[in-house]
C-alpha cells in the first residue's frame, strides 16, 4: 500500500519549475496572459487551460498572497446580502458554494452558524423568513436545512454566550475553506492542464500594438531579467492593484474600485467557547454583525469592513480594529479579551467597486458584485467579486476571451463545473486509505485526515515522505497539525520559495502560532537553503523577512516570546 517517497511521482509544481517556466514565457504567443495569482486569476487560468487554450499566470509575489489568503476563508450562499434584495448573488454565490463542496470536499467543508435571537419578535420573525428564503435560493439542497433552536440548543452550540445575549436562535450551514491552499490548487490544477504559472513575475509594461494590448513586458523579482510575453488577450484579475495595472497602458480613466480593510484576530478555543460558527452583534450597535468561527483548536474572530487610504502592500491590523472586533466577543462572551491575547491576526483588502464607494462601507451594505472592464483595446479587467463566486466570474472573462480570439475556441464552453481540485475519490476512502498508509509506515493513523485536509489525494505521498525523511512526521510547531516534511514538501510540490510561503501560506503557522513559528523559522529556511542553493546570508534574510511581514501585519496584536527572534539569524 505505501511505498518510498520520491518528488517525480507527480506533475512537478516545484519552486524550480518557476525558472523553467519563465522560459517558456517568450517562446510562443498565449491566446490569454492573465495578471494576478489569487483565486481570480487562478479560476480565469484554470478555466482557459481546461477549454484548451495557450495560457500564462504571473503573479508579482507568491500564489494567494494578498487578498486571497487573508479573507474570512468561507464559502457561503451570503445570507446577509437578502437584506439588500440581492437575491441573484445569494443564488449564484449558494449554487457555485455548493458546487465547489463537490469539486473539492477536503477543503470546503461543512460548517453550521448560529444566530442568537436579538432585536424582539419582529427581528426573530424576519431572521427566520430570511433563513426559509436562504434555503429556498439554494434549491433546498444546503448541507442541512436551517432549523430554530431552543434555549437549551443554543447553549449547547454556543456554550460559552453570555445569558439573555440570546434565548434562543437559528442554525443554517455554509462552508469553511482554507483560502490559501484553495488558490493553490486552483493554480496547481491549471497547471495540470497546460498553463505556465510563474510567481515572483510582475509586470512592469503593458505592450501595445497599433493602440492594442499585445501582452506584457514581466521582470523577474528573483532574477532581475525581463521576458516579453505575446498575448492574444491581456486579462487582468490583480484586485486592488486593478487600477495600478490599467495605469501601465497610459490613460486609465476614473478610478474603477477603492479597497475597503477586513481584519481577523485569532484567539485559542479555550478563550471563546463555541462548538459551532456565532454571529454576533457588534458592541457599537451599529447594526453589523461579527463571526466567530472555530478553527481546530484556534476561533477567528472577524471581519471589519472600512475604507482604507494607506499602502496596498502592507495593510495592517490598528488598535481601533482589534479594539471594535474584541468588544464585540467581550460583549456576547463576557470576556474580557484583549489584542495581546490573540495568538494571530491579519489584514486584508477588499476591492470594492467604485462605482458603489458611495455606500456605507459596512458588511451590511457592501455587495460583492463583480465588474469587466475592456478598455484598452486587448486588456481585460475583472475586479470586486467574492471568493465563493470566483469560478462563476471565471468563466464570465473566459467567454470574453473566446468570443474576442474566435474560431473554434468560442464554441467551447466551461468545464470546470466538472473538473476536480485535488480529490478524486471519497473524502471517508482517502482518509482511511491514508489512515492504512500511516500504519504501515509506522506513523500515527491520527494525521490522516488533517493531511487529506490540506494535500487531498496526495496525502499518503505526504505521510510517505514524513516516514522517509529523519523527525518528517513530528509537527513543525508544538500544537499545531502541520508536519516538518510539509515544509520540504511545499518547496518540491506546491512552488513555495520563501519561508513566508510555507508558513503563511502553505501551513498558516504565521497567524495560528503566537510566536509565528519561533524555531521552525530557521528551520523552514534550512530546508529552502537545501533545495535552492541559498547561502547562509540568503536562508537569514528569508527568515527575517518572514518576521518583519508577520509584525507588520499584526500591527497591535504583538510577536510572543520576541527573544525567539535570535532564531532569524541561525544559519
Amino acid at each position: 500500500m505505501g511505498g518510498t517517497y520520491t518528488a517525480w511521482m507527480f506533475p512537478r509544481f516545484s519552486a524550480a519549475l518557476r525558472e523553467d517556466n519563465l522560459d517558456r514565457l517568450g517562446d510562443c504567443r498565449y491566446d490569454v496572459l492573465v495578471v494576478g495569482g489569487g483565486i481570480t486569476g487562478a479560476g480565469i487560468a484554470l478555466d482557459a487551460a481546461a477549454r484548451g487554450l495557450d495560457v500564462a499566470l504571473v503573479e508579482r509575489d507568491d500564489l494567494g498572497s494578498g487578498t486571497s489568503s487573508r479573507s474570512s476563508s468561507l464559502v457561503h450562499g451570503g445570507l446577509r446580502y437578502l437584506a439588500q434584495a440581492m437575491f441573484g448573488l445569494t443564488r449564484e454565490s449558494a449554487v457555485e458554494r455548493d458546487l465547489l463542496r463537490r469539486l473539492a470536499p477536503h477543503l470546503v467543508r461543512p460548517l453550521p452558524f448560529v444566530v442568537p435571537d436579538a432585536g424582539g419578535r419582529r427581528n426573530v420573525a424576519l431572521t427566520g423568513l430570511g433563513m426559509w428564503i436562504y434555503d429556498g435560493l439554494a434549491s433546498f439542497r444546503n448541507v442541512a436545512r436551517h432549523r430554530r433552536l431552543s434555549p437549551t440548543e443554543l447553549v449547547d452550540r454556543i456554550p460559552g454566550l453570555v445569558a439573555g445575549v440570546g434565548n434562543a436562535g437559528y442554525e443554517y450551514h455554509d462552508c469553511r475553506t482554507d483560502d490559501a491552499r484553495l488558490v493553490l490548487q486552483v493554480a496547481r490544477t491549471a497547471h495540470r492542464l497546460g498553463a505556465v504559472v510563474v510567481p515572483r513575475g510582475e509586470v512592469v509594461e503593458l505592450r501595445e500594438a497599433r493602440g492594442r494590448v499585445t501582452g506584457a513586458t514581466v521582470q523577474d523579482r528573483v532574477g532581475g531579467r525581463e521576458v516579453a510575453v505575446r498575448a492574444r488577450v491581456t486579462v487582468s484579475a490583480t484586485g486592488v492593484w486593478a487600477d495600478e495595472v490599467r495605469a501601465l497602458a497610459g490613460d486609465p480613466g476614473p478610478p474603477v474600485l477603492t479597497p475597503s480593510k477586513g481584519v481577523h484576530l485569532v484567539f485559542p478555543a479555550r478563550d471563546v467557547r463555541v462548538a459551532a460558527a456565532a454571529l454576533v452583534p457588534s458592541a457599537a450597535d451599529d447594526g453589523r454583525m461579527v463571526f466567530v468561527l472555530p478553527w481546530d483548536g484556534e476561533v477567528v474572530v472577524g471581519t471589519t469592513d472600512d475604507g482604507y487610504e494607506g499602502p496596498l502592500d502592507m495593510p495592517t491590523v490598528e488598535q481601533a480594529d482589534a479594539g471594535y472586533l474584541c468588544a464585540a466577543v467581550n460583549r456576547a462572551f463576557g470576556t474580557d479579551l484583549r489584542p495581546f491575547d490573540a495568538v494571530g491576526a491579519w489584514a486584508g483588502l477588499r476591492p470594492l467597486l467604485a462605482s458603489e464607494a458611495h455606500l456605507p462601507m459596512d458588511s451590511e451594505t457592501l455587495s460583492r458584485r463583480h465588474a469587466i472592464f475592456d478598455e484598452p483595446d486587448g486588456l481585460l479587467t475583472i475586479t470586486g467579486g467574492k471568493l465563493t463566486t470566483y469560478r462563476s466570474m471565471a468563466a464570465e472573462v473566459v467567454d470574453r476571451v473566446v468570443a474576442t480570439i474566435g474560431g473554434s475556441a468560442a464554441r467551447v464552453r466551461s468545464r470546470t463545473d466538472r473538473v476536480p481540485l485535488g480529490l478524486r475519490g471519497g473524502l471517508a476512502e482517502t482518509v482511511a486509505r491514508t489512515a492504512g498508509v500511516c500504519a504501515e509506515l509506522g506513523l500515527d493513523p491520527a494525521l490522516s485526515a488533517p493531511l487529506v485536509d490540506r494535500h487531498g489525494d496526495e496525502a499518503v505521498e505526504v505521510v510517505e515522505l514524513a516516514a522517509a525523511v529523519p523527525g518528517g512526521s513530528e509537527p513543525l510547531v508544538a500544537g499545531l497539525p502541520y508536519l516538518r516534511a510539509e515544509a520540504r514538501w511545499a518547496v518540491e510540490q506546491e512552488m513555495a520559495s520563501t519561508v513566508e510561503d510555507v508558513l503563511a501560506r502553505r501551513t498558516r503557522v504565521a497567524i495560528r502560532d503566537a510566536a509565528a513559528g519561533g524555531p521552525a523559522v530557521a528551520e523552514v529556511a534550512d530546508v529552502l537553503a537545501g533545495a535552492l542553493g541559498w547561502s547562509p546570508h540568503q536562508a537569514a534574510a528569508s527568515a527575517d523577512a518572514y518576521r518583519r511581514r508577520v509584525a507588520g501585519e499584526r500591527g497591535v496584536v504583538p510577536l510572543a516570546h520576541p527573544a525567539s527572534a535570535d532564531a532569524l539569524t541561525r544559519g
